[in-house]
C-alpha cells in the first residue's frame, strides 16, 4: 500500500463527498423503560449542530487543519443556506448543489447506556447524483484523496454512482475511502433480496476504494460474517485494499498489506459529546496519510478521544441567528 508521501503532515487537501443536514441533538437521555411510553422526560439541553458523517467529517478536517473540500445537496431553504455558512467559517470550501427540496433534519438520541438513535428524513441528499461531483475539479484544488460517506441514502449513487466516482478519482491519482455505515433498510426487516441487492452495489465499487471504514457491528452485517476476522477476509476478497475498524472503547484495528494491527483506546475522563466521535476519528485518519499507518491509527484515536471529552469539539454548534 503506498501512502501519498512519506514524510509527517495533514495531506495538502482532501475531498468529501456525502450527506449534510441539520442535527437536532440531545444531551443524555436516560435509558428506562418508560421512554418509550406516553409522557414527557426532562434533558439538560437541546442544542443544534451541522449533520451527516460527510458534513462532520469536513467540519472535523477542517478544524484539525486540513484544506477540505465537502461535495453535497442542500434544499432551497434557510436552514441549507445556513448549514453552507457554518461550513464555510469553519474553513471547508462547499461545492454544493441547490435541489428543490427541504434540506434534511435528523433527532440524535443519545443514551446515558452510550447507545445512541437517530431519526431522520435526508430528502436534499436522496438528490445526490453523479452530476453533483465535480472530480476535476476536485483533482485542480489539489485534493490527493475521495472520502465517500453516507453511502446508502442516494439511490443514484448507490447504483453505479459510487463506483464511477471512485474509478474516475483512481484515475486521476487521488486515494478512496468508503464508509460502511448503517443501512436505514436494515432495521426494517424487508426483503432480504432487496437488502443483499443494496450490499451488491456497494460491493461493486470495492475494487476501486484504497480505504474502507466501519465499526464491527456496521461490518459484520454488511459481509455476512459472524467474527470480525471473517469480516476482514470478505472484504479483502470483494477487493478492498485496506480495511479501517473503528471499535469504540475497545480502539482500533487495520488490515492492510496481509497484515493484522490492533490499537488500544485514548484515554477519556469525561464523555461530553458522543456523537460523530466516529466521523471524527475517520477525519484525522485522512489528515494524516503521512504516517505510518499504527500512528495514523492512534493520532485518529487521540483525536476521537478528544472529541468525546469536548477539548475540542470537532462539531461544533451552530450559532443562533
Amino acid at each position: 500500500m503506498s501512502e501519498t508521501d512519506s514524510t509527517a503532515g495533514p495531506l495538502t487537501a482532501i475531498a468529501v463527498v456525502g450527506n449534510i443536514n441539520l442535527d437536532i441533538k440531545t444531551s443524555r437521555v436516560a435509558a428506562v423503560p418508560g421512554i418509550m411510553a406516553d409522557g414527557e422526560t426532562s434533558i439538560e439541553e437541546i442544542y443544534e449542530t451541522v449533520g451527516g458523517g460527510g458534513a462532520n467529517t469536513a467540519a472535523a478536517a477542517a478544524i484539525m487543519g486540513a484544506r477540505v473540500h465537502f461535495t453535497g445537496c442542500v434544499g432551497d431553504d434557510d436552514a441549507g443556506r445556513r448549514l453552507v455558512r457554518h461550513l464555510r467559517s469553519l474553513g471547508v470550501t462547499p461545492h454544493v448543489t441547490t435541489v428543490p427540496v427541504p434540506t434534511g433534519r435528523s433527532i440524535a438520541l443519545s443514551w446515558d447506556n452510550g447507545h445512541r438513535h437517530f431519526i431522520s428524513s435526508l430528502p436534499n441528499t436522496a438528490r445526490l447524483d453523479l452530476q453533483s461531483v465535480d472530480v476535476a475539479a476536485l483533482a485542480k484544488a489539489d485534493c490527493r484523496h475521495v472520502y465517500r460517506a453516507d453511502i446508502w441514502f442516494s439511490e443514484p449513487m448507490l447504483f453505479g454512482g459510487n463506483t464511477e466516482l471512485f474509478r474516475t478519482s483512481r484515475a486521476a491519482e487521488m486515494e478512496t475511502s468508503i464508509d460502511i455505515n448503517w443501512d436505514p433498510r436494515w432495521n426494517y426487516g424487508l426483503d432480504g433480496g432487496d437488502v443483499r441487492r443494496r450490499i451488491k452495489a456497494v460491493r461493486e465499487a470495492l475494487p476501486h476504494v484504497t480505504w474502507v471504514h466501519g465499526n464491527e457491528r456496521e461490518l459484520l452485517f454488511f459481509c455476512g460474517s459472524q467474527t470480525i476476522d471473517g469480516a476482514v477476509r470478505v472484504l479483502a476478497d470483494w477487493g478492498a485494499r485496506a480495511i479501517i475498524v473503528h471499535r469504540g472503547a475497545r480502539g482500533s484495528a487495520a488490515f492492510a498489506d496481509g497484515a493484522w494491527i490492533e490499537i488500544g483506546p485514548s484515554p477519556v475522563q469525561r464523555v461530553v459529546s458522543d456523537t460523530g466521535s466516529g466521523d471524527v476519528f475517520t477525519a484525522a485518519f485522512l489528515i494524516h496519510g503521512r504516517l505510518p499507518l499504527d500512528e495514523r491509527l492512534r493520532e485518529a484515536g487521540r483525536a476521537a478521544a478528544n472529541h468525546l471529552q469536548g477539548t475540542p469539539n470537532y462539531i461544533p454548534r451552530l450559532e443562533t441567528e
